[in-house]
């Protein structure tokens, strides 16, 4: 008998529990938001090295000399190495079609091998950008290179610290839900309890768009470069949302 009354209590104190969890929430759901204008502190050029050459041998071996130099104009600005980084990097052969203009036939002719790396050179102190520009610009990377694979240089700048960022613009959005969840609590006679749910509708992204500085000359002759001036970073706008549901007592 014992046995079927704890059953009993157990079974009442379930539906119990369950009819707890099934009875409607008094609730008020708001949006959030919150958005900042950030000026990006860090610069990134992007250095496209590549050689062509019959041999392959030839062709590392010129590639590694314009890699080499590119660390050197680095080191000489004060960059560390551990702020160049390879993007990409590959080698292959290249090849040409002729078409005979007799048979209308078209011949593949071997123009040798290519070896390229894209190198990201990250600045954090913006005022050596232009100068490390026109050095890079006037370092010769063009000779021996193919001339249709790419501009010499791209430029785009970024946060250096996004997260911290975001983290405070999401913060932001949270306080202006909770400001206005207030004001409705209060309109309807009613009072904020915990919060229920939080959703991120939106994260802060920041953008990132290349700037071509400057595309390979044809004939081994570099183009001009714009002498100690470098494009500005411009603002980006940052938006965040959140969707947070508030109880009510």
């Amino acid at each position: 008998m014992r046995h079927v009354v704890f059953a009993v209590a157990a079974l009442l104190a379930t539906t119990t529990a369950n009819a707890q969890e099934l009875s409607p929430v008094r609730a008020i759901s708001v949006t959030g938001q919150a958005e900042r204008k950030i000026v990006p502190d860090e610069a990134h050029l992007q250095v496209n090295l590549n050689a062509q050459e019959m041999k392959l041998a030839d062709a590392k071996k010129a590639h590694d000399a314009k890699l080499n130099k590119l660390i050197a104009i680095a080191r000489g600005a004060g960059i560390p190495e551990n702020k160049l980084r390879t993007d990409s990097s590959n080698t292959q052969p290249i090849y040409t079609y002729e078409s005979n203009p007799t048979t209308g036939q078209s011949t593949r002719l071997f123009k040798g091998y290519r070896v390229q790396t894209n190198v990201d050179v990250t600045i954090t102190d913006t005022t050596k950008l232009a100068d490390l520009m026109d050095q890079i610009t006037g370092a010769g990377f063009e000779q021996g290179a193919n001339t249709e694979w790419g501009n010499l240089l791209n430029l785009y700048y970024t946060i250096s610290n996004p997260d911290a960022i975001r983290d405070d613009i999401m913060i932001e959005a949270i306080a202006n839900a909770k400001s206005k969840a207030l004001r409705m609590a209060t309109a309807a006679g009613a009072e904020l309890a915990r919060v229920h749910q939080i959703i991120e509708n939106g994260t802060p992204q920041f953008a990132r768009y290349p700037m071509p500085m400057m595309a390979m000359a044809k004939g081994g002759i570099a183009m001009d470069a714009a002498e100690s001036v470098a494009p500005p970073a411009g603002e980006q706008q940052l938006n965040a949302t959140v969707t947070v549901v508030y109880e009510l007592k």
